[in-house]
């Protein structure tokens, strides 16, 4: 909805003026609301032509409800497809409101989504044109249009009929029509007016107009689209780039306020300040009240009826509030012109110990003209920060808290306007509705909160001579009637405390509810107005701006209430979250972990009464229940000494993969250099979905520190030496040090920012390990936030007295650096070299991932990158496996050089190992890449070179456990012994038993999935099972299942049962595995068909008796007599060695001992990596042969802890003649339902890829 002025340049000035006297528009509460959250599309300006267009606005009537015509304003509007009607226009016309889920595309692709629409018929004045419409309801359209008043010479209405006869004057727009209906509305006939710029349509509503007159003063946007502001758009900002807060500016109403009570305010012989209300519109647009404020007072006098404390705490309020003469009795009988009776009902809140009823006017309650007394009072701006109010009240040494009794209360309303506040009252159900007149501001009245903050700061002024410190306190120290402040010594204390109370007292306010963390300055405070005792309360904490303060101890705590429930929805979530009010951010890091959570929950597109999905729900529950522990922090409020010499802030920024933060400390220093170092506040901010790289993070970490730097040198009002802001990034810290102009948009643009903001301080580079702000970018669990000295006093060298850590490094990743620089630029920096072999690099690079094979790819990339330096030639796509073999390699060398570096040195000089070394029965020799490997005597054998030498790892090293891990992960989750044996087929681990069993025992996975059994005292095992045979001769079946599988590309729907068949063969121990669809005979007698086709017939099979089994014996013997007849030598086979089935006693499982165990074997895997995830059948079949593969790899032995003997012997060395080995799958147990399909044959490699 853009407009561009009509260019004519040839005429001369217009007539119209805008330098007129202002002009009090009207806007209402919502509207007034929506105005600080607008984003605005610039429609009236052309940039660099003072001009001002003028957009066609017209009077029409709309039918409301009782289908009665209601006058209100239009804007036309050719370039839109819809018609709009803003939600306050819609609820004064008590329109019905449907539901409707559109999405409006604005300008710049901007969007919004619309979910009411309403249907209304709108006509002109002789109601010639009628037409019904369609509207979708917005909460705001425009702003004022004009947004200042154009003084008009001649009056255009006196020749033409005007749509909109206050065209040139502010006002809100209800409505907008748009191309729908445009072209019906114009009718023949222009005029242009002379010696102007301005054209007069003709139109169905009269003549509308348009055109474009000099636009002085002010250069404004006057038309904007507003986007709605849900809840969900709301918690997108979570992880929006963000600024520490914007400073509101001035507009057109909080300046005609301001106006209004200078003007107007005054005091009475009593000293009591006197004000009136601004209204934006003649109040004779205000209907009938008074039946609605009947049928109100009917409605609360049932519930009073019902409850007699409710009853008589009302009574006690209202009779209390006409005895101090804050409401008067109407006497009139009749009714004046203008008047507006208010509804009004009370709240009771049983826990309170002091107002347990409070009593709520509704000043918003709308007349018989769809008009309330909210819609035409103008709100003003109220300008107060709880950041800077409390960040003020850490400064005094002697600090205390009062409160100004009943505030709105004291402040008389002009009597001329007390007509619009009054409340209709009866001293019993049948009795006599008497009407009052409310004398003084009455919370519930949109303007209440400014008359009230306005007054307060007239009084600092006024008494400013006779009170100089209570006037100060006035006007910096006080949140709405809290008063908040302190001294830095108890005389000057008690002298503020005397002028407070003498300087409200002057206008009739008084002070109550002291609280003070000084017994002489509580004790100076009379007995009924204070809020604690020290003799009694040592352990009391005040409320202090919704902060709880501990007096006695002077420290800031926080109160948590929290629910443990067993499920909690993304709504339950996002209120524990808001209910944490924090404004200085000490919980930061904990809020950070909760900002994630909620980031994660926003990804998977939950519905708000949606229950968590397990992971994230798992997570939330442990987070939830370690939230008491917060209750554990206690932050010191007075941040000085009593003597000290200069004051330093430090600031420190950092940011991760999921979040970036600032964190800032004020340093005091006093006598012999010594410093108190205390936090002053925190602000972090989750990172973007749109994956943005680290150093660009880091960079709006800097911002981030920036801005809450001039915040807190605002807020603190004190006179700070030195600011040094810190980061561990060396990119953010080279880009800081390069003109703006030189780099590219993103990192210019926040360059530029910190370049302004931070232009007297100084930026330092401080080790990660140092940097408090890390744990803000990271988040911490509850339970560790108390006790971590980094985060309450920072890092070390502060104490210490030091300004920062010391030299940054000297390296730097020029690649990151100058990739942001323009086109043409020549980097200053030097030039970086890459270093691998350093410990430092090793420690660091380890601990970059848990994932052995992420690491591995690291290096690899890192490894060619020096080799592309090295020679030149550029190499790209993705590793190769001798690629990763070198790294591998790497890896070891740079590991075993570390740990055993006085053994590779006598090695090295042709000398053994000494006699006192762990390596001494290894027989350890350096190969060609220098790595230490098992000597052994198996170097005639054809096994791989890696399994006949396996390189040597330390015990207990970082990398030695990522290698264990590795396979653990890699083979599903085997179990220590064959863990052992796979890991040696390439590696000796030192103690590698030791380390298998405890890496098994620290899987969070074997652990969940491992269940308690008891052992039982066993008989002797059958002949079958002791006599040598072929491998499933004898074998053992059974059953296990179901499992759950779905079709391909199937997202929802039913899911289809898989069961799986196994065999044991008696003898070996080795495994065989069939998928069957169902427990029919059918279905098992095609899988022994399988079987024997694959594995030969067998003699003898054991199973349970299980009825499906029964059922198949039959079949077989049907089958073998069916086969008898065409197959002579078949059947001489069969009778001679045909299959014998035994079935093994009722209700004894420990008889098939054999195949249970394989079906426990079997499931262990399959819990480990299917979880409770829904494979398809080419996914499940690919496991469960996976798993088979895995089974009969196992060792049928004990392992040796000698380096000479040979492999050991498993299953399938009857099978094949040598071990199997499968290939590596991705992980299934984080797998959702909703993801994308996996390439078949692919579904559990990832699992060692984490």
């Amino acid at each position: 909805m853009i407009h561009f002025p009509r260019e004519n340049s040839g005429n001369p000035a217009s007539n119209l003026k805008l330098d007129a006297p202002a002009f009090v528009p009207k806007q209402s509460e919502e509207t007034a609301e929506a105005n600080s959250q607008s984003q605005f599309v610039a429609t009236g300006i052309e940039k660099g032509k003072p001009k001002n267009v003028l957009l066609s606005t017209i009077r029409a009537l709309v039918k409301n409800k009782f289908s009665q015509w209601v006058e209100v304003r239009c804007l036309l509007d050719v370039g839109s497809q819809s018609c709009l009607c803003t939600r306050a226009c819609a609820e004064r016309l008590q329109l019905k409101m449907e539901k409707v889920n559109t999405v409006v595309s604005c300008v710049n692709d901007a969007s919004m989504i619309v979910k009411n629409c309403v249907k209304t018929s709108v006509a002109n004045r002789d109601k010639s044109f009628k037409r019904e419409l369609l509207m979708l309801v917005v909460n705001k359209i425009t702003d004022f249009i004009p947004n200042k008043v154009i003084n008009v010479d001649v009056d255009v209405s006196e020749f033409v009929s005007l749509a909109d006869h206050s065209f040139n004057v502010p006002d809100k727009i209800d409505m907008l029509l748009g191309a729908e209906i445009f072209y019906e509305l114009l009718r023949p006939g222009q005029i242009y007016a002379q010696n102007s710029q301005l054209l007069l349509q003709n139109t169905v509503f009269g003549y509308v107009v348009s055109g474009s007159v000099d636009q002085v003063v002010e250069d404004r946007v006057h038309c904007g689209l507003i986007l709605d502001d849900d809840l969900t758009k709301t918690l997108k900002q979570f992880w929006e780039i963000e600024s520490v807060d914007v400073e509101c500016t001035g507009n057109t109403e909080a300046s005609l306020c301001e106006d209004n009570f200078v003007r107007t305010h005054k005091r009475n012989k009593d000293g009591r300040y006197v004000v009136s209300m601004a209204l934006s519109r003649d109040p004779s647009c205000l209907g009938n009240s008074k039946d609605m404020a009947v049928r109100q007072l009917n409605s609360l006098w049932k519930r009073l009826s019902r409850d007699s404390e409710y009853l008589s705490l009302y009574t006690d309020f209202l009779r209390e509030y006409e005895d101090l003469g804050h409401l008067e009795r109407v006497v009139e009988s009749s009714e004046p012109p203008i008047q507006y009776y208010i509804p009004h009902h009370g709240v009771l809140r049983p826990d309170k110990l002091t107002t347990k009823l409070r009593v709520v006017f509704n000043a918003s309650s709308p007349t018989t003209t769809g008009i309330s007394l909210n819609d035409i009072l103008m709100k003003g701006d109220v300008i107060e920060d709880v950041f800077q109010t409390i960040f003020r009240f850490r400064r005094h040494k002697f600090a205390f808290t009062t409160d100004i009794q009943k505030m709105y209360r004291q402040i008389l309303i002009d009597p001329d306007q007390q007509d619009l506040q009054r409340i209709l009252w009866k001293t019993g159900p049948n009795a006599e509705v008497s009407a009052y007149r409310l004398k003084t501001v009455t919370y519930g009245m949109s303007n209440a909160p400014f008359l009230a903050i306005r007054t307060l700061q007239q009084l600092a002024e006024d008494e400013k001579s006779r009170f100089p410190l209570a006037s100060e306190v006035l006007l910096h120290d006080t949140y709405m009637d809290d008063i908040v402040s302190g001294a830095p010594d108890l005389e000057t204390a008690r002298r503020l405390q005397s002028q407070l109370r003498d300087a409200l007292k002057s206008c009739g306010m008084t002070l109550h509810k002291w609280s003070s963390n000084s017994p002489e300055l509580l004790n100076s405070s009379l007995s009924t107005d204070v809020e604690h005792s020290f003799s009694v309360d040592t352990d009391l904490s005040v409320k202090t701006l919704g902060i709880s303060w501990k007096p006695f101890q002077d420290r800031f705590v926080f109160k948590v209430s929290i629910s443990i429930k067993p499920s909690y929805t993304k709504r339950e979530v996002l209120s524990v979250i808001a209910r944490l009010y924090d404004p200085l951010g000490f919980l930061g890091p904990v809020l950070t972990r909760a900002k994630v959570l909620l980031q994660r929950l926003w990804e998977q597109r939950l519905d708000w009464d949606d229950v968590l999905p397990n992971p994230i729900a798992y997570e939330w529950k442990e987070f939830v229940t370690t939230m008491k522990c917060i209750e554990k922090v206690k932050i010191i409020r007075f941040i000085l000494t009593d003597t000290w010499l200069r004051i330093v802030l430090q600031g420190f920024a950092d940011a991760s993969e999921a979040a970036y933060g600032a964190v800032v400390y004020l340093q005091c220093f006093y006598q012999n250099n010594s410093a108190k170092v205390t936090i002053l506040a925190s602000k972090s901010r989750v990172a973007p979905i749109r994956v943005i790289s680290i150093p660009r993070l880091e960079l709006c970490a800097c911002v981030l520190l920036a801005q809450l730097v001039q915040k807190i040198r605002s807020s603190l009002r004190l006179e700070i030496s030195d600011i040094v802001l810190h980061t561990d990034s060396t990119i953010a810290l080279a880009w800081l040090n390069t003109p703006a102009n030189h780099l590219k948009t993103f990192i210019a643009n926040r360059v530029s920012k910190v370049q302004r903001l931070t232009e007297n301080c100084c930026w330092t580079h401080v080790p990660s390990h140092l940097n408090p702000a890390d744990l803000v970018s990271r988040g911490l669990s509850p339970r560790d936030l108390s006790e971590l000295k980094l985060r309450w006093n920072g890092p070390s060298f502060l104490e210490r007295g030091e300004l920062s850590s010391g030299p940054g490094p000297h390296l730097m990743n020029e690649s990151e650096y100058s990739c942001e620089l323009k086109n043409g630029v020549v980097p200053e920096m030097p030039m970086s070299s890459v270093c691998v072999s350093t410990n430092s690099d090793l420690s660091d690079l380890l601990c970059m991932s848990n994932s052995y094979v992420k690491i591995l790819c690291i290096f690899s990339y890192v490894l060619r990158f020096v080799n592309m330096k090295k020679s030149n030639v550029i190499v790209s796509g993705p590793l190769c496996a001798s690629e990763l073999e070198h790294a591998e390699n790497w890896l070891i060398r740079m590991v075993q050089g570390e740990v055993f570096s006085a053994e590779i040195r006598d090695l090295q000089c042709q000398k053994g190992v000494l006699p006192n070394s762990n390596l001494k029965n290894l027989n350890p020799f350096l190969d060609s890449y220098g790595i230490l490997r098992v000597g052994g005597r198996l170097g005639n054998s054809d096994l791989p070179y890696v399994s006949k030498y396996p390189a040597i790892l330390p015990n207990k090293h970082k990398l030695t456990n990522q290698i264990i891990v590795y396979f653990h992960l890699k083979n599903l989750h085997i179990g220590a012994s064959s863990l052992i044996h796979c890991v040696r087929e390439r590696f000796w681990p030192l103690n590698g038993r030791s380390l298998c069993r405890k890496i098994v025992h620290e899987c969070i996975a074997c652990f969940k999935a491992k269940p308690v059994v008891t052992s039982q005292l066993m008989g002797n095992l059958p002949r079958d099972r002791v006599v040598p045979d072929y491998p499933f001769n004898c074998s053992g079946v059974d059953f296990c299942g179901p499992f759950m599988i779905r079709y391909r590309n199937q997202r929802k729907g039913v899911l289809h049962k898989m069961y799986i068949c196994i065999f044991v063969c008696f003898v070996s121990k080795a495994v065989h595995i069939e998928i069957v669809s169902d427990l029919t005979s059918g279905a098992f007698i095609a899988t022994l068909k399988r079987f024997f086709s694959r594995r030969g017939k067998c003699a003898k099979l054991y199973s349970d008796n299980g009825k499906t089994f029964v059922g198949a014996n039959q079949e077989i013997k049907g089958l073998l007599k069916l086969v008898k007849e065409p197959d002579e030598t078949l059947s001489g086979f069969l009778s001679a060695e045909g299959i014998e089935w035994k079935f093994i006693p009722p209700r004894a499982p420990s008889f098939g001992g054999l195949w249970e165990a394989a079906v426990k074997s079997a499931k262990y895997h399959l819990k480990r990596i299917v979880g409770r995830s829904n494979l398809t059948y080419e996914e499940f079949l690919t496991v469960s042969i996976q798993i088979e593969g895995i089974l009969n790899s196992r060792p049928l032995c004990p392992l040796s802890s000698s380096a000479d003997d040979l492999n050991a012997l498993t299953p399938a060395h009857f099978l094949i003649g040598r071990s199997m080995n499968s290939i590596i799958e991705p992980n299934l147990t984080d797998l959702s339902e909703g993801v994308d399909e996996m390439a078949m044959g692919d579904p559990v490699g990832a699992a060692y890829l984490e």
